[in-house]
């Protein structure tokens, strides 16, 4: 047992398959060098950043400690340069961060486990979703998600009918640009929107699956670094994210403007607003290109490391 935890969990970008890995179809995602971290120790009442756990503000952290804690209440200290709702996982962040250092108080960590109570707690906050974020946050590195156990598994999540075989995938150096629309997208609601879309016309059905078919193409260039080959299946999969209405025109604006110097672009994450990236080799040019047209640029890379943990007893 410790009573004095600091974790912390990387960001995440889905690099192909988003909205189809709802539907069972394959996805892609990978960890990025911006990180969450909560000190978490125990204390004569909750609080978080000096404030009283509120279920408004600290949703992700109080259904954490809902299901996961049952000792003394806890005084938690948070910092991450995670934006939040910009489709980089902020709220895997936190979740993964708060799980893990929950999970490592009661001295019983361990990566599938952190990963699998993380999904749990997203879950239960934001009322449906996929284990892509807290699964990619968990892992750090690259995963794919598939809906049979392949070699390199990690874990399988199951939720109602649908489950998830979770993947470690092997990635090059990839040197991406994130561009923040500045435009909170709203997850469940862009979700809901593909739903109904889906459910009623056999052409989004197609759409998804097509989806699907671009991530499992995609495998084989990221194993062999062939960025002009990934660049051109991320265009591919931004029409077909565009089709299905998640597209949003600051997005567009930020993913024509970054073409000129890049392998590729898309939207990640729910779409709506929210951000895009791009493969580039040009990282400058392209944050130049971004903030051009109005919008927040971060250049990133992937994380080897997924949650950290430290003891200060």
């Amino acid at each position: 047992m410790h009573n004095h935890v600091l974790a912390s969990a990387p960001s995440k970008v889905i690099l192909f398959g988003e909205h189809a890995v709802v539907y069972g179809e394959p996805a892609i995602a990978i960890a990025l060098n911006l990180r969450t971290s909560v000190m978490i120790e125990e204390s004569s009442e909750y609080s978080v950043d000096g404030k009283p756990l509120d279920e408004k503000y600290h949703k992700y952290i109080k259904t954490a400690i809902q299901m996961l804690w049952d000792g003394k209440p806890l005084e938690i200290i948070t910092a991450s340069v995670v934006p939040s709702a910009s489709g980089m996982g902020s709220s895997a962040s936190i979740t993964v961060a708060m799980v893990s250092g929950l999970l490592a108080m009661k001295g019983k960590v361990n990566e599938r486990e952190v990963a699998l109570k993380s999904f749990e707690v997203e879950y239960a906050t934001q009322g449906s979703g996929s284990p892509i974020d807290t699964s990619t946050v968990t892992h750090g590195k690259g995963i794919l998600v598939l809906n049979s156990p392949e070699e390199k598994l990690l874990w399988s999540v199951k939720k109602g009918n649908t489950e998830w075989h979770i993947h470690h995938l092997e990635l090059p150096k990839l040197k991406l640009v994130v561009g923040f629309s500045g435009i909170k997208g709203h997850t469940p609601e862009m979700v809901k929107k593909v739903r109904r879309f889906y459910n009623w016309n056999s052409f989004a059905r197609d759409v998804i699956k097509e989806i699907g078919k671009i991530t499992l193409r995609a495998i084989e260039p990221l194993e062999n670094e062939d960025y002009e080959e990934i660049g051109k299946l991320m265009n591919e999969n931004n029409k077909l994210l565009t089709i299905l209405g998640v597209g949003h025109p600051m997005l567009k604006k930020m993913i024509d403007a970054s073409l000129k110097h890049s392998y590729g672009a898309k939207i990640t994450g729910a779409g709506g607003g929210g951000c895009m990236i791009a493969l580039t080799d040009e990282q400058d040019e392209v944050v130049r290109e971004i903030e051009a047209v109005g919008g927040k640029a971060y250049k990133v890379e992937i994380s080897e490391e997924g949650y950290t943990i430290e003891n200060h007893l």
